[in-house]
């Protein structure tokens, strides 16, 4: 009992110490992430640098490290910032004029204009003004005179309705001019005005549906007709949003400046000691783990696998899409804007089901509406030919038949690990499902030999806690020694302990018996004749 107090109280005081480990350690986890990462997809780089090093294994781990960093840190970085460099030039260069004029060239192509976009755009603003003081418990203030102007408004929509009777859509303005009379009409600060001014709103919404054609045709139809300051809060925000953290000079940027680096550092750091002493990391937290040597093990050698599988052939062959989708940017004339469509091509290629279509189908549409038909045609064909096809030739070629990670699940993964831990989240959440499906194999398998022991005559679930050779033994013990049978095995310890001891006796006592039994030449005959009886004493006498 003292013992199983003892354990417990030692689990509780691990668990403690190991919440403190991760909260230290918490800034460190994505760097060691991916160095983990890196040393894994590099370990062939590194098994050649040690053959060109002649073994020296420290100088094989400095001379990998600065490999990775002149092949992957350098040009991600590079392309990182020109890309950044370039979305900040585009929004820079962003006007509302520029934005009216490609939204008007829209409209016109899918006949999407609002007619009397003036009579329209006051009636609307007029009503939601009234209504937004009625909703805050104040008194709608407006004359006569304001309504009138409301109902003229209406009269000129129904004038521009009979004037293009074949494209307009039906609408009652009947029913809206008559609750606009009713307002009109209505007696200042009484209730018959405040049920006037709600039935005016709500018929207003309904005829402005009907005539604009509908619901989802209405919705449209205001999306591409935004209004001049709506586009410039549009501009300002994606502006701020995008700039703030980089450009300012601000105490954020230095300190995200500070905190990039350093972890950077950190990255390269463990980086270097994973591939100087990785063989001695792995021993070390076998011999520390409390899971058997082979659990470990095949962890490890999931986490390898599953790197190779997620790691290396996502991202390859993200890194092939962005650079083909870049070629094809290039001399499909968007040369201003190449570096930042490469980024989000290789971001958008990691994603499962969208991929590298997701940039090339609308830089494809942009450049047909920009008026360049060819390049938008042969943009098109060749990224469904080439930048898309690439993926379901690169990933067999890596894989080799490794990957068995359900498409939605990858999917699912993928979201969730976006939306859990952000951008890394896209190589976390696969191998964290990857490593559940590991685990729960192991404990199947665990179980599956528990239920072995069991029909075996083993005691179960107690095997648990004694080694495997004593788990195996239980099948023969008989009924009357149940009570040697203790938690943690501590009687079978002592039984063994004292089985070695009587071992060694027993060899330390023939040890000495044998010299003694030299001399008199009675070596083997004397043993014989210990076991002949009389017989023997008889024969010596003589």
């Amino acid at each position: 009992m003292s013992r199983m107090v003892s354990f417990v109280v030692l689990v509780v005081i691990l668990i403690v110490f190991a919440v403190l480990f991760v909260r230290v350690m918490q800034s460190f986890l994505l760097p060691l992430f991916l160095a983990a990462l890196l040393g894994v997809v590099f370990q062939p780089l590194h098994r050649w640098s040690l053959r060109v090093c002649r073994e020296q294994n420290y100088i094989a781990a400095t001379f990998t490290t600065i490999l990775v960093l002149l092949s992957v840190l350098v040009p991600v970085s590079a392309v990182v910032t020109l890309a950044t460099l370039e979305g900040l030039s585009l929004i820079e260069q962003l006007r509302v004029e520029n934005v009216r004029e490609k939204l008007a060239d829209l409209r016109a192509q899918f006949s999407l204009d609002i007619p009397r976009a003036g009579d329209l755009r006051r009636l609307e603003a007029s009503l939601n003004r009234w209504r937004d003081e009625q909703r805050e418990g104040e008194t709608p203030v407006f004359t006569q005179a304001a309504v009138d102007n409301l109902i003229r408004r209406a009269d000129n929509l129904e004038e521009w309705q009979k004037e293009n009777a074949k494209i307009s859509y039906p609408a009652n303005i009947e029913a809206f001019r008559e609750v606009l009379v009713n307002l009109r009409d209505s007696a200042p600060e009484t209730i018959e005005r405040d049920d006037a001014l709600i039935a005016a709103d709500a018929e207003f919404r309904v005829f402005k549906r009907d005539f604009l054609g509908g619901p989802y045709r209405a919705w449209l139809t205001e999306l591409a007709n935004p209004t001049d300051e709506q586009i410039e809060d549009l501009r300002q925000s994606t502006l701020l949003t995008a700039s703030s953290p980089l450009v300012s000079l601000g105490s954020d940027t230095v300190a995200i400046v500070g905190k990039l680096a350093f972890g950077v550092v950190i990255m390269v750091a463990a980086l270097f000691f994973l591939f100087a002493e990785g063989g001695k990391m792995l021993n070390a937290a076998i011999r520390l783990s409390p899971l058997e040597e082979r659990y470990v093990r095949e962890l490890v050698g999931e986490f390898d696998r599953v790197c190779r599988a997620v790691v290396a052939a996502t991202l390859l062959s993200a890194v092939a899409q962005g650079i083909l989708a870049g070629i094809g940017f290039y001399f499909a004339g968007v040369q201003h804007a190449v570096a930042l469509l490469m980024v989000l091509t290789c971001v958008l290629a990691i994603v499962p089901f969208t991929g590298a279509a997701a940039v090339w189908i609308p830089t494809s549409i942009y450049l047909y509406y920009d008026g360049h038909t060819t390049a938008a045609i042969l943009l098109a064909i060749y990224g469904a030919a080439i930048v898309s096809t690439a993926d379901n030739i690169i990933k067999p070629l890596v894989l080799h038949g490794q990957s068995n990670l359900h498409p939605l699940l990858a999917l699912l993964s993928v979201i969730g690990g976006i939306q859990a831990l952000g951008p890394i989240g896209i190589l976390v959440g696969p191998m964290v499902v990857v490593f559940l499906q590991t685990l729960l194999k192991l404990l199947q398998r665990e179980l599956t030999s528990l239920d072995r022991a069991e029909e075996g005559g083993a005691v179960g679930w107690a095997a648990l806690f004694r080694p495997r050779a004593a788990a195996g033994n239980a099948g023969t013990s008989k009924p009357g020694d149940e009570h040697h049978h203790d938690s943690f095995s501590s009687s079978e310890e002592d039984s063994t302990a004292t089985t070695h001891s009587g071992d060694e006796h027993d060899k330390n006592v023939d040890v000495k018996t044998r010299p003694a039994e030299k001399p008199n030449g009675h070596g083997s005959a004397g043993a014989k004749g210990s076991t002949s009886g009389p017989k023997g004493k008889s024969k010596k006498r003589r």
